[in-house]
């Protein structure tokens, strides 16, 4: 369980209320999405553990589509692993670095951080290097690290709600501040509440983390629901009582112009220029740090795994281990699809893009794996399934993932465009797809024509369905 909380809880929390907010126009309806967010997330959770539990071996939907989809051979899992690689990874750990440099420039310089973002950027570029240092040459320490930062999210969200709590106790909290008319000026444009969604999916992402590594999970049939279920309430309900105290401290224009520092302007407010915007926002950077380590090391194992799979040229070498106990060759592919994420978006729109192009092929994938668990319902009668997922929960993940991967192309209402700058809204969806479809080209390539599979390391697991 403390793995799945440690890896849900990053930047998402401390960064993104501001842009919810200003897309769905209301505190109330900003309070329905996270609600909302958390009640998909459970039918997508459920339809993992059934997988999971059918299907007990590390890899996740790479496993679940090449068990799902044999025909054409091992194309599903190719483009879910390179999307993965390319896409999804990288702009997560990206978005998690730019909110890192912002925080720290925060606490160093105070409130004025909007027109610093190329410093923020170079902040960011600089943990991600240190991230894959430290999982390259400093393997174990690295791993302390990540534990004990883990703990410094948990506890920063607890200190939200308590001092959001007193403080609306006290009557500190600003004149419009709270959840009187809650649900004036909601906006009832779809793009608003897809724009919303993106943003809450991505901090609710990483419930299913304990599937890429099942093999080493104890008896997963009884321990894989618990971890997985219970780690998804336990953040739920520190999602929600964060947001909670923000709306009972900060009136909703503050927050609306924080931007990615809701969490450091909550903080300044409420514990003062000392402990609020200096030293706080100095363990919320070491908390999102702390994320990209994580996800560092899960993206370069990914990088790993598909070079031994057969699915990247030069496999040899992206998938040794060096005599670090690590895979710098796949390291050094993770931190550099990061770097270029951080600073290739144009100034003043990194965050908002980097979730939304991340988000949209995660959720591809995802709304698949669930279609590949009902193709696997009647094409596999015989496996075993311990844990059943509703089928109601099933619709409502595949209606989810329908809403958001054509309303994506729809143009969006003004409050909705705002969060994402000048960028035009189809720009992230429109370059996800552009990129599967070339991946397409690169499987027929390099799986087809280069037959990397009988090159890989474990040659003859595709065979047949194991």
């Amino acid at each position: 369980m403390a793995m799945v909380i440690g890896t849900m809880i990053g930047s998402g929390i401390f960064s993104t209320t501001s842009l919810i907010l200003q897309a769905v126009g209301s505190v109330g309806m900003s309070m329905g999405v996270w609600i909302l967010g958390a009640a998909v997330s459970v039918c997508v959770c459920i339809a993992y553990v059934e997988l999971g539990t059918m299907l007990p071996r590390s890899g996740g939907e790479k496993e679940y589509l090449d068990a799902a989809f044999r025909r054409p051979r091992a194309l599903m899992p190719f483009l879910f692993c390179l999307s993965s690689i390319v896409i999804c990874s990288p702009s997560g750990l990206a978005a998690d670095a730019v909110v890192t440099g912002t925080y720290f420039l925060y606490a160093a310089t105070g409130r004025a951080v909007e027109h610093s973002e190329w410093t923020q950027r170079i902040i960011g570029v600089s943990v991600v290097i240190l991230c894959a240092v430290l999982h390259g040459f400093f393997v174990r320490f690295a791993i302390r690290v990540q534990s004990t930062l883990t703990i410094v999210k948990l506890v920063l969200l607890l200190l939200i709600v308590v001092v959001g709590v007193c403080s609306w106790i006290k009557g500190n909290g600003a004149p419009n501040a709270g959840f009187h008319n809650a649900f004036q000026g909601t906006s009832v444009h779809p793009s608003a509440y897809l724009s919303a969604l993106f943003k809450v999916m991505f901090a609710y992402s990483g419930f299913n983390v304990l599937n890429y590594s099942i093999d080493e999970l104890k008896n997963p049939v009884r321990n894989l629901p618990r971890a997985a279920l219970g780690g998804l309430f336990v953040t739920t309900v520190l999602y929600v009582a964060s947001n909670a105290a923000y709306f009972l401290v900060l009136d909703p224009e503050t927050i609306r112009r924080s931007s990615t520092a809701v969490a450091g302007v909550f903080f300044t407010n409420t514990l003062g220029d000392v402990w609020g915007q200096r030293i706080v926002p100095v363990l919320i950077g070491l908390a999102t740090l702390g994320n990209i380590m994580c996800g560092v090391f899960a993206a370069s194992r990914l990088v790993f795994e598909a070079a031994r799979e057969g699915y990247l040229p030069g496999g040899r070498v992206l998938g040794e281990i060096s005599r670090f106990q690590s895979p710098l060759a796949a390291l050094a592919v993770t931190c550099l699809m990061t770097v270029l994420f951080i600073v290739t978006p144009p100034a003043g729109e990194a965050y908002a893009f980097l979730i939304d192009i991340g988000v949209y092929p995660l959720w591809l994938f995802q709304g698949v794996a669930v279609i590949g668990l009902l193709v696997m319902r009647r094409t596999h009668r015989d496996l075993l399934r311990p844990f059943k997922a509703w089928q109601i929960a099933n619709v409502v993940t595949l209606a989810c993932a329908a809403f958001m991967l054509v309303f994506a192309f729809v143009k969006p209402s003004k409050d909705a465009a705002s969060t994402s700058g000048s960028i035009p809204y189809w720009a992230a969806p429109l370059t996800a797809l552009t990129f599967i479809a070339l991946t397409c080209g690169l499987w027929y390539i390099q799986i087809v024509c280069r037959r990397g599979l009988e090159r890989s390391f474990y040659r003859g697991k595709h065979a047949g369905f194991e």
